[in-house]
């Protein structure tokens, strides 16, 4: 069975069903039509609408301004937003209506409720602000739990600012600095502050890699590749990355024939193995590190310029810890900790050798501390660590004595340590201050001392 409906009831059935407000007019502004939900949206009832003039009605502030009297003006389409009396926002587009001549026989428009989607916009801007401050906080405490003692200087705050800018952007980042101070562990920092945490971290030190070596652990060899390879041929350091992160220290030792393939693989993020003809494509991040002056070097003709202008994107110099002192007590404490757990010990230094220790120059930087925490975790009988000067002093590391502490500034040091460890037991004033038998005001005032403001002696 054929079913037939009539136009006028097609059309009817389509206009009141339409998820849009439909105003139609004559070419006079008459308004023949309107849906029956106007008022539901505009707060104006349908007997107000139709039958009177759009331009009367314009005129009174009903509908200001009305984008169907500007199409009858016009004989143009025209498209706006309007706010109704109930504080609704619609989306109104007008549109002239010809006849079979072409002449303009009235005009229509087409109105879309978005007062929802404008709430969601503003909720969804509202809940990214509230993302990227929580996202914020979780950097800020990631990188705390990876590094949780260097921030307390305020130009490794500047380092640590920019690692957590660069950690996920995948540019190549090249750390300079003195032997000892640290890049191995920036280049740590900013491979588990990334999204390639998951992936490997391959660290290659440049130096130590002999020559003949060199091209074929960096970017492997295929089967038969040289006398003595390996069946089936092997990955090299840059595959073996994956997605991670290679660490290249010490760049500037790289040899200068290698330093082209190097530089060819910043370009083209591809790579050749010894013996191969199959490009392999490089998806893993590259950071580089060294404690030369590699300006000097391009000088010498030791080191390309190119190169040179390719691994330095983001620089990122450390300072020496002589720069940094008001991290040498929180390194002690982390130090000992971790020697203590890698050789199932319980050592600690006593305050007196602590303080002692802060007063040292540690030319060797980081490196140099951490051998030294070392060497007396090992060698030192009983759990306690004490001060033996004259030990110390045959060992090279004891300040010269124009270097020695007034009995206040030493007295002030043994009181910094003392806080500090404290507070990293009990991190809050009252807490601190029923321990240490103070009032929360002189607690107060001592964490802003020696725990935020980090002074220096």
């Amino acid at each position: 069975m054929n079913l037939t409906l009539d136009d006028s009831i097609l059309l009817k059935h389509i206009l009141e069903h339409s998820f849009d407000e439909i105003f139609i007019a004559d070419a006079t502004g008459m308004v023949l039509y309107a849906s029956q939900s106007t008022e539901k949206v505009s707060g104006i009832p349908c007997e107000q609408i139709v039958h009177h003039n759009i331009f009367d009605l314009e005129r009174q502030g009903i509908f200001s301004p009305s984008v169907i009297a500007n199409v009858l003006r016009t004989n143009k389409k025209d498209t706006f937003i309007q706010e109704t009396k109930k504080n609704r926002k619609l989306i109104i587009s007008g549109y002239p209506i010809y006849d079979s001549m072409g002449e303009v026989i009235g005009a229509m428009s087409v109105s879309r409720d978005v007062t929802e989607f404008e709430y969601l916009k503003k909720e969804n801007e509202q809940v990214a602000k509230v993302l990227q401050l929580y996202q914020d906080k979780i950097a800020k405490l990631k990188m705390q739990a990876v590094n949780p003692f260097f921030l307390r200087n305020s130009k490794m705050e500047k380092v640590f600012d920019v690692v957590s800018k660069v950690a996920n952007l995948g540019v190549t980042v090249l750390l300079e600095g003195e032997s000892g101070v640290g890049k191995n562990h920036i280049s740590h920092m900013i491979h588990q502050m990334s999204s390639r945490e998951n992936h490997p971290f391959i660290e290659v030190n440049c130096g130590a890699i002999p020559e003949s070596l060199f091209e074929s652990e960096l970017f492997g060899y295929e089967d038969g590749a040289f006398t003595g390879s390996k069946k089936g041929g092997k990955k090299g350091y840059f595959e073996a990355a994956g997605e991670g992160t290679i660490f290249l220290d010490e760049i500037g030792e790289l040899p200068i024939n290698l330093q082209v393939k190097l530089l060819s693989v910043l370009q083209n993020h591809t790579l050749m193995r010894l013996g191969g003809s199959k490009k392999i494509e490089v998806k893993c991040r590259i950071i580089c590190a060294t404690n030369q002056n590699l300006e000097n070097l391009i000088k010498e003709k030791k080191f390309r310029e190119d190169l040179y202008y390719r691994i330095n994107v983001v620089k990122i110099e450390i300072p020496p810890l002589r720069e940094r002192r008001e991290e040498i007590i929180p390194l002690i404490y982390e130090i000992t900790k971790e020697m203590n757990r890698k050789y199932e010990m319980n050592k600690h230094f006593t305050p007196v050798m602590i303080a002692w220790l802060s007063q040292q120059g540690w030319p060797g930087n980081v490196r140099e501390l951490r051998n030294y925490i070392e060497k007396k975790v090992i060698t030192t009988s009983g759990n306690e660590i004490g001060i033996d000067v004259k030990d110390e002093g045959s060992r090279g590391v004891m300040v010269p004595e124009s270097r020695e502490l007034a009995l206040n500034d030493y007295l002030q040091t043994l009181e910094k340590e003392y806080i500090v460890r404290m507070y990293q037991k009990y991190p809050s004033s009252i807490k601190l201050a029923e321990k240490l038998g103070i009032s929360q005001s002189t607690a107060n005032r001592k964490i802003r001392k020696y725990v935020v403001m980090g002074s220096q002696f």
